[in-house]
């Protein structure tokens, strides 16, 4: 099963990370309930694919880094002014 940025990571675990083009794939460790990180170049066309299952305890959190960035919520749009 393929999952998408800001999709919710349903395992913690070491995750392949496909790139739309730009780069090889490569893989990242990932903790259950986080959120699948963006690209910071092709942006959402990254996906992420299990590899190997990790108990909790053996995952640190995933933080920013030459690839990825953590996902954040887009904006909402402002309010048309009346």
């Amino acid at each position: 099963m393929q999952y998408r940025p800001g999709d919710t990571v349903p395992r913690s675990g070491v995750y392949r990370v496909e790139h739309h083009s730009h780069r090889l794939m490569h893989e990242a460790t990932l903790v259950a309930e986080s959120r699948f990180p963006v690209c910071k170049q092709c942006r959402n066309k990254v996906r992420f694919c299990l590899l190997r299952p990790l108990k909790d305890r053996q995952a640190l959190p995933f933080h920013s880094h030459t690839l990825l960035e953590e996902y954040s919520e887009p904006e909402p749009p402002l309010a048309e002014a009346v």
